[in-house]
């Protein structure tokens, strides 16, 4: 259960950080996040959904996978799951956190 709570606190705190801090603006002004058209990295380095989907793989891969439980014998199965695992749990956050702050 821990590690389960440390794979998406881990997940949201990487992807608040380079979605809105301000380490990462120039990254984010390089990539084109705010431009009229970006490109595939300003639209995923701007995006609380897409990011965590990454991030939720290279935790899986380097970390722990929390599908890694279940009886599935696929294990890139596991790595994708995990993804959609921590952005949706990062988006659910981040939706919380945004209404909290309105």
């Amino acid at each position: 259960m821990i590690d389960l709570l440390v794979f998406l606190l881990v997940a949201y705190g990487a992807t608040n950080i380079m979605v809105f801090g301000t380490i990462f603006q120039p990254f984010r002004d390089l990539v084109g996040v705010d431009s009229n058209n970006p490109n595939f990295f300003g639209k995923l380095f701007g995006c609380m959904m897409c990011l965590p989907f990454w991030w939720g793989v290279l935790l899986s891969l380097f970390m722990y996978s929390p599908t890694g439980q279940l009886p599935i014998s696929f294990e890139y199965l596991n790595v994708f799951l995990d993804g959609c695992l921590a952005s949706g749990a990062v988006w659910i956050l981040h939706t919380i956190q945004e209404k909290l702050e309105s």
